[in-house]
């Protein structure tokens, strides 16, 4: 099932209201929302529930971004990747794992121009 496409987030605010969006449907309450540069991560989460994304993030395809949003959110209620969040994340994103493969092809793709 495709869902309609969906415009990329261009500014921290159209981020924190993505957030807040699935939060609520996750039932997550992240404390803090940041954007900064990291460097390698797209995002991460804190132990005291703080998430910082990656202002490179807002180069990337909507889908792209809505995974990387759930993906920490689930870490607000679990730390680890095993099988219950993997459960839970493909309950939220069926198609987390395309998403997945078709960013790390753009990142493969954008290393290899910049060999060239």
């Amino acid at each position: 099932m495709r869902t309609k496409r969906r415009k990329r987030l261009q500014t921290t605010d159209e981020l924190k209201a993505a957030v807040g969006n699935w939060a609520a449907k996750i039932k997550a309450r992240p404390k803090q929302i940041r954007v900064q540069r990291m460097g390698r991560k797209w995002a991460s989460c804190s132990t005291n529930d703080r998430i910082t994304f990656n202002s490179e993030l807002f180069t990337q395809p909507y889908r792209f971004q809505e995974f990387v949003i759930v993906h920490e959110l689930l870490h607000l209620k679990i730390p680890n990747h095993g099988k219950l969040f993997k459960s839970l994340l493909s309950a939220h994103l069926p198609e987390w794992k395309t998403i997945t493969r078709r960013a790390a092809l753009r990142l493969n793709e954008r290393h290899t121009s910049s060999i060239r």
